[in-house]
């Protein structure tokens, strides 16, 4: 995935996922990220990212996905 924001272009590729105390850490692919980056979600961070994705564009999304997926490897 891409993150761009004012301070920053990169490629984020998920390596590792584990849980430390009440936190979800996501450490990056050292392989296929530019930076070495942890991302740490609280259980209100992943909360909000729940709700935020019960919404219409995402679910179909979801529902495209194997599709989507079948359409990259063909090309």
């Amino acid at each position: 995935m891409k993150v761009v924001s004012k301070l920053v272009k990169m490629d984020f590729a998920i390596g590792k996922i584990e849980r430390k105390e009440r936190y979800i850490i996501i450490s990056s692919d050292p392989a296929r990220s530019t930076i070495e980056t942890k991302v740490r979600l609280s259980p209100e961070d992943t909360w909000d990212m729940i709700k935020a994705g019960l919404n219409w564009p995402v679910i179909s999304y979801l529902f495209a996905l194997p599709f989507l997926i079948w359409q990259g490897k063909s090309k």
